[in-house]
């Protein structure tokens, strides 16, 4: 196990590290702030849980790594495109991400939306060759997925209403549907895509919903209190943007120990979630074990931080 991403073993890591450096849009010829903005998100991918979730899932189910670990870049690519844009100066103005200066900082706004779309239309590209061979039900699946997860359904609607989130009620329930378009989205991508390879039955789609669900809000509630607390003086990113420019998070909206509560009972229906699939299908699911558990892990610290009053 590595110390940065404890759920997948090291050498899953380096596997999904390598390809995201292969599957670059990037040549010699290209705009060097461009070129090097790009690079930017490939030299520091972040936790990667994701995209490990989905290569792990993928070999899981027999696919062979060329094809796992494309899908795996893909949805790596496509969190990565939603930072640059959730950084600019219009979004959140961020001046950190993943411990480095933003890419608009450095490189410009310009030059940090192009970096966004190069990387969105590559993933698609990715997605679509990684997927080709499959039959045609399940292509389609896919297709419906990755429409629902980042299109106004899921990842830009979401966006669309945290920008909008200053001017409206500010409730947690608000909070609570913005986390699911947004960080639920997204881990719904990572596992219920590399799931249609195993055909999952109605039981099992209705559990592997479920647990995405409690995993996103869970995620999203610990960034929550991370940009609350006052522990880490050198942050991964941005701290404190939240209170300061009125956007969704659940430590304002309830209190620091309400939202903590909550992660603790997202914990538990969480587990509730891979028990039922556990019975359903014990080898079919058996690699989301190290996740799930690597995820309560991390609420658990992020329920012991420390907070400035909310």
């Amino acid at each position: 196990m590595t110390r940065r991403n404890a759920a997948f073993s090291s050498g899953a890591e380096r596997a999904l590290r390598a390809a995201l450096h292969r599957h670059l849009p990037t040549s010699a010829g290209d705009e060097r702030g461009l070129r090097e903005a790009l690079r930017q998100g490939a030299d520091h991918p972040g936790k990667l849980v994701r995209g490990c979730a989905v290569l792990v899932a993928a070999r899981h189910h027999g696919w062979p790594l060329r094809r796992a670990a494309q899908l795996a870049v893909a949805i790596e690519y496509f969190h990565t495109a939603s930072l640059l844009l959730d950084d600019l100066p219009c979004m959140d103005d961020a001046t950190v991400r993943r411990g480095r200066t933003c890419v608009h900082r450095l490189h410009g706004e310009a030059t940090a939306i192009l970096a966004a779309l190069a990387l969105i239309n590559r993933a698609y590209a990715l997605a679509h060759t990684a997927l080709a061979a499959e039959p045609a039900a399940v292509r389609r699946r896919a297709n419906a997925l990755l429409d629902r997860a980042l299109g106004v359904s899921g990842l830009v609607g979401g966006q669309a209403l945290d920008l909008a989130f200053a001017g409206s009620t500010r409730s947690a329930a608000m909070v609570s549907r913005i986390a699911a378009r947004k960080t639920g989205a997204l881990f719904a991508l990572a596992v219920l895509l590399p799931a249609e390879l195993a055909r999952p039955n109605r039981r099992e789609r209705r559990a592997l919903n479920a647990l995405c669900v409690y995993w996103g809000q869970a995620y999203q509630i610990a960034d929550d209190l991370a940009d609350l607390s006052v522990e880490r003086a050198a942050p991964e990113k941005t701290r404190g943007r939240d209170r300061q420019l009125a956007r969704p998070n659940l430590g304002l909206a309830l209190g620091a120990e309400r939202a903590a509560a909550r992660l603790v009972r997202l914990g538990h229906q969480a587990e509730q979630s891979w028990h039922t699939l556990e019975k359903l299908g014990p080898a079919r699911w058996s690699h989301l074990r190290e996740l799930n558990a690597a995820l309560l892990q991390r609420h658990r610290c992020g329920v012991d931080l420390d907070y400035r009053a909310a």
